[in-house]
């Protein structure tokens, strides 16, 4: 353990420093170690986010739709994923638009269908979270914030959730209701009208003013968009689950 975090700190790249963990670049691979804070309190909860998503990958195992795990450490507190080279959907779309919008909407929906499948509540769904492979293919990421049903097989008793959603993506309620699949659905909402609209719901907008839209059901229009009776129904607690998506709206990716 030692060893891996003088790796990380001398003869690697470092890519971004979060809320609750440090990630470095090694080639490949990206590492991942919780960040130390002065304050202990601050470290303890960074190392707990650490090791819930340590879990969550070792719960979700190998799936195309998943950022690759190589290693979670016996403690979970490292965590070595692959490194990939088009980075996140946000920000490629941002770049060059929704070149593959019927394949990463049913890539973004699968993943989430995925997740709840195995007991996990994402629960900081956004379009950041998903990051693109050499094959162009969507791959959710970052469970440092989930929460998840016990785990027998893994020894794992169940889990709340860490974090909440952004504002644009927080489905109302009160804020400390731990986060369900209706949460991860609400957000998988806000998250197709990104990959489509090119910004977040009501981007530039007072967060407060938001959730005070959102309370009262006034959500943007959507009216325009090709996912737009899909993002709506999301938004206003239609679907009960990601399969439901899939099975009633596959029109929308040629199915």
């Amino acid at each position: 353990m030692d060893s891996l975090r003088t790796i990380a700190a001398e003869n690697v790249n470092l890519l971004m420093v979060g809320s609750s963990s440090s990630t470095y670049r090694l080639g490949h691979m990206v590492v991942k170690i919780p960040r130390i804070d002065d304050d202990a309190e601050i470290t303890k909860g960074n190392m707990k986010a650490m090791k819930i998503e340590a879990n969550v990958y070792k719960i979700l195992g190998h799936n195309d739709l998943i950022a690759n795990c190589f290693y979670v450490s016996p403690l979970g507190d490292l965590i070595i994923l692959e490194f990939y080279e088009n980075g996140n959907l946000k920000d490629y779309v941002a770049a060059n638009g929704s070149t593959q919008l019927r394949k990463w909407t049913r890539q973004i929906v699968e993943a989430v269908e995925f997740v709840h499948s195995r007991g996990v509540r994402h629960s900081d769904i956004r379009l950041e979270q998903w990051l693109l492979d050499s094959a162009m293919n969507a791959r959710l990421s970052d469970f440092n914030s989930s929460g998840y049903d016990s785990c027998p097989s893994l020894g794992l008793d169940c889990e709340r959730a860490l974090g909440l959603e952004d504002s644009s993506h927080f489905m109302p309620r009160e804020l400390s209701a731990d986060s369900s699949v209706q949460s991860d659905l609400f957000a998988l909402g806000s998250t197709l009208y990104e990959i489509e609209q090119g910004n977040s719901p009501c981007a530039g907008e007072d967060e407060e003013d938001i959730a005070i839209r959102f309370a009262r059901q006034e959500f943007p229009s959507v009216l325009h968009l090709t996912l737009g009776s899909t993002i709506l129904g999301l938004w206003r607690g239609k679907f009960n689950s990601a399969s439901e998506i899939l099975h009633s709206e596959g029109h929308i990716w040629g199915s």
